[in-house]
């Protein structure tokens, strides 16, 4: 919506604060979850049949892996670097994403699902006390057992066009 633009007809015009929670490098931090030799490894994660790599670790970033990166053509120079590489495993992701998701519905009753790793949520009725309680969700996901190396650190919050970032 901009300023001398026609609302679109399909959009939900809200004015509580909304929160974008993104789980980062998400298939790779839930195969960190239960190895956590993995942690601290670069760590990538390929898609099915083991084509192209799909999801990295920021170590895995480091050393330049490109998303997308053909498994054929990288397999020796993953040996040489020490990148671990797993096959996906698209029923720990699902688990996991259940889990944060059920994490996040006990923030907000309003919680809408966009993918595996990302959700909105409204901050209505909570607008005195919100960065509060944004930072109280990530505490929240930060301190499960096992641990999961899953950390939200995109939590952009905006009412209009004001916006913030939590640390």
């Amino acid at each position: 919506m901009g300023r001398d633009r026609e609302v679109d007809p399909h959009a939900v015009i809200v004015g509580a604060p909304i929160a974008l929670v993104d789980c980062n490098n998400f298939y790779a931090s839930c195969e960190r979850v239960f190895q956590p030799r993995l942690r601290g490894k670069p760590v990538v994660v390929l898609s099915n049949n083991d084509g192209c790599v799909i999801a990295r670790s920021n170590e895995a970033k480091a050393l330049g892996v490109e998303m997308g990166a053909p498994w054929h053509l990288c397999r020796e120079s993953f040996r040489k670097t020490g990148v671990v590489v797993r096959s996906s495993n698209y029923t720990l992701y699902g688990d996991m994403s259940a889990r944060v998701m059920r994490v996040l519905s006990n923030f907000t009753p309003n919680l809408e699902i966009y993918s595996i790793d990302e959700a909105f949520l409204s901050f209505a009725g909570f607008e005195a006390r919100c960065e509060a309680h944004a930072r109280e969700l990530r505490r929240t996901v930060q301190q499960w057992r096992p641990r999961p190396n899953i950390r939200v650190t995109r939590g952009h919050f905006g009412k209009s066009q004001s916006s913030w970032k939590l640390p």
